[in-house]
């Protein structure tokens, strides 16, 4: 059985991912919209970006892909110091 402070706790856990959840989607949502109303204007700017580099669209595609994955895995591990540490332990 569990006791009121617990309960209540887990309520509170609850309906903050609840909120976290709903938050995400509107953003996802407000972002979809955003792209499909400039989407031309992306198209744009990818074609001119690509001539300037001298690549073709996919690879600058893939180069953007992939530094905003790096992007994201820099800032996983400035987000929780303790993972570097981690794993120069476990290694």
């Amino acid at each position: 059985m569990l006791s009121l402070p617990s309960f209540d706790n887990q309520r509170l856990i609850f309906h903050a991912a609840r909120q976290t959840r709903r938050k995400a989607e509107m953003a996802r949502l407000a972002v979809h919209e955003w792209l499909n109303q400039h989407d031309f204007e992306l198209e744009e700017w990818k074609n001119k970006t690509a001539l300037q580099m001298g690549i073709g669209i996919s690879e600058l595609e893939h180069k953007l892909l992939a530094a905003a994955q790096s992007q994201v895995v820099s800032s996983n591990k400035d987000d929780n110091p303790d993972s570097e540490t981690k794993s120069c332990v476990s290694s």
